[in-house]
């Protein structure tokens, strides 16, 4: 038999084990990038008081399982009137100037990459023999 073989026939045996814990830590990973996203956009001087934005609403994620993987879409949502018409500017600036003062979200995303990658080594260290 061969690594993978081997892998794949231990990844069977953990069964739902992993894709819950998996999702726990993507669901804690999500918050966290959420979490630095509005840090981010709350020390621009341009949102600082940010007292109409509701920042739950306005930047959060999803999650998406499905029987064998979990997906999360995490950021700024573009889809509504006021801030979301504002993100591409204060992220990339606009094009006669001003803007720009808010980070990359991918920045966060790969800040919080390494906890990541160490959750995930511990949940299989952890179910797999």
């Amino acid at each position: 038999m061969s690594d993978f073989e081997k892998l794949a026939a231990d990844f069977a045996e953990a069964g739902d084990g992993i894709l819950k814990e998996v999702s726990a830590s993507v669901s804690k990973g999500s918050l966290n990038v959420k979490n630095q996203i509005i840090k981010d956009f709350k020390s621009s001087r341009h949102f600082k008081g940010g007292k109409s934005i509701n920042w739950n609403r306005d930047v959060r994620y999803e999650i998406t399982k499905t029987a064998d993987s979990i997906e999360s879409k995490i950021g700024p949502y573009v889809d509504q009137e006021g801030f979301g018409t504002l993100v591409g500017i204060a992220i990339h600036g606009g094009s006669r100037g001003g803007g720009g003062t808010v980070p990359d979200p991918l920045l966060a995303l790969q800040a919080e990459e390494p906890n990541f990658i160490q959750a995930t080594d511990d949940i299989l260290k952890k179910l797999l023999p």
